[in-house]
């Protein structure tokens, strides 16, 4: 599941997915994490996107925004 980082909290991160918002310990980010970064969440493991997928992803995101 995609999740995007929403707030981090002292010991927990508040992550919006497509149909939900999910609260997530912050012991399994890893340290320098930032509001707006993007990761995938599978079997209770974060795997955090690099940089550049998650510029693709914004540019991508616009572009059909201004399509629509």
């Amino acid at each position: 599941m995609k999740i995007v980082v929403g707030e981090i909290r002292e010991f927990d991160v508040i992550c919006e997915a497509d149909d939900a918002t999910v609260i997530l310990p912050k012991q399994l980010f890893p340290k320098g994490i930032n509001v707006g970064d993007i990761a995938d969440y599978k079997n209770g493991e974060i795997f955090m996107w690099n940089e550049e997928d998650q510029y693709e992803e914004e540019q991508l995101s616009m572009l059909f925004r201004m399509l629509m």
